[in-house]
């Protein structure tokens, strides 16, 4: 397999761009993480981790010092080291087996949306956990919204994301897949972001990965992009507090079939 490419970067702009995306979506996710997984668990892999903050959320969340990040960026995970030494960052690409190391349960959030055949994969995963493990995941079904910069925003990088054989809202793809593991949970939910915020979570792709990516250049005149990215811009310098746009983010939690670690 070729390596895992995040599709939207791994300079200094897209580390910038996950810390404002942890600083919405981690309190939700540790929220959802602690009701699963109701014991401390002795280690825990966070797939795809990017610059870890991710990975720190996780390890608060479960309560344990055995905590890996896993990543294909070297870029990401010296970030990741030099920010969370209270956790273990591992270069590794998530979508070759076996892991270096195996854990008691695996999370991901927005990860499965840059991957093809993102069952399989899952599939493969769950034989990296320990008997009784848990896999945890997270991922977009849809976004929805009535203001027009952020659905020609979400358009471009959804068309972005297929040009490399994967779903930005890949949530749906989750909730029918067949899986070799029980089903604990497999709901979808609506989490609801201020204007501002989802604009300070846009923006810094329009000015990083749409300068670069072939696909953005060859299908959106220059003219169209900078368009979209001052409007964004221009969201995200604002006061603006309204909530206008709300993720709808599929929620997975498969077990092994072994022993009954959690309950």
């Amino acid at each position: 397999m070729n390596n895992t490419r995040y599709t939207f970067g791994t300079n200094d702009t897209a580390a910038n761009r996950l810390e404002r995306l942890a600083g919405i979506f981690n309190p939700h996710s540790s929220e959802f993480i602690r009701s699963q997984v109701k014991r401390p668990v002795a280690s825990a892999i966070d797939i795809g981790c990017g610059p870890g903050f991710t990975t720190h959320m996780l390890s608060m969340s479960v309560n344990s010092k055995e905590v890996y990040g896993m990543d294909n960026s070297e870029e990401f995970l010296v970030k990741a080291m030099d920010r969370f030494g209270d956790c273990i960052f591992i270069r590794h690409d998530v979508k070759r087996t076996p892991f270096p190391v195996k854990a008691d349960m695996i999370y991901m959030r927005f990860v499965l949306s840059h991957m093809p055949d993102p069952v399989r994969l899952i599939n493969m995963w769950v034989n990296e956990i320990n008997e009784g493990g848990m896999v945890l995941m997270e991922e977009m079904e849809d976004i929805h919204t009535e203001i027009d910069v952020f659905n020609e925003y979400l358009a471009v990088n959804r068309g972005l994301v297929a040009s490399s054989g994967a779903d930005l809202f890949v949530g749906a793809t989750l909730a029918e897949g067949r899986y070799d593991a029980d089903i604990v949970l497999n709901e979808c939910i609506e989490l609801p972001v201020r204007n501002k915020d989802a604009a300070g979570m846009f923006y810094p792709n329009t000015i990083s990965i749409w300068e670069k990516e072939r696909f953005v250049l060859e299908n959106y005149p220059s003219g169209y992009r900078k368009d979209i990215s001052e409007r964004l811009k221009g969201i995200m310098d604002s006061n603006d507090r309204k909530v206008g746009i709300t993720w709808k983010m599929r929620r997975i939690v498969l077990r092994n079939r072994y022993l009954e670690m959690f309950v």
